[in-house]
């Protein structure tokens, strides 16, 4: 059997009937691939399957399949972008005055150790989460469709 991507989504697809549930586990698994929250991944993901009774390996495959070591730095950067673009560019709202103490020191070791002239973190927590909302709550529909389709094809009628 030719291992393809179709493929792959058939085999899990076997086991859920409800394109409903399947596009939104992978909308949940790409909100978590954009998130902000480094580290706490894998820990979302299964809060997310347990939480909501999504399938679990559509998830894991969104999160990770997006959010990779070949993507994650590039994610990263466009969290920060769209957050910094938000916060100073459209809401002129000046973060700096309202740093909790917890927030001085990260934004100190990423300024001094690792060279990033003026860092803010709320950029990147809010961008992160926005895009990853915006893009899920987008793909959402386009994934139903797709699921929608595959469903179909191996279980005859929805």
């Amino acid at each position: 059997m030719k291992y393809t991507i179709t493929n792959y989504l058939k085999k899990y697809v076997y086991e859920e009937r409800s394109p409903h549930k399947l596009a939104l586990s992978f909308c949940i698994g790409s909100y978590i691939a954009f998130s902000p929250f480094l580290f706490f991944h894998t820990i979302m993901v299964f809060a997310g399957v347990w939480l909501f009774q999504l399938n679990f390996p559509i998830t894991l495959t969104a999160a990770y399949g997006i959010n990779n070591p070949w993507t994650a730095i590039p994610i990263y950067m466009i969290d920060y972008i769209f957050g910094y673009w938000i916060l100073h560019k459209l809401l002129h709202i000046k973060v700096v005055t309202i740093f909790p103490e917890w927030m001085s020191y990260l934004n100190y070791f990423f300024e001094y150790k690792l060279g990033l002239p003026q860092p803010c973190i709320w950029s990147f927590l809010i961008g992160g989460n926005l895009l990853g909302i915006i893009l899920s709550v987008l793909l959402y529909p386009l994934m139903k469709k797709i699921f929608s389709k595959l469903v179909t094809e191996i279980h005859g009628t929805i």
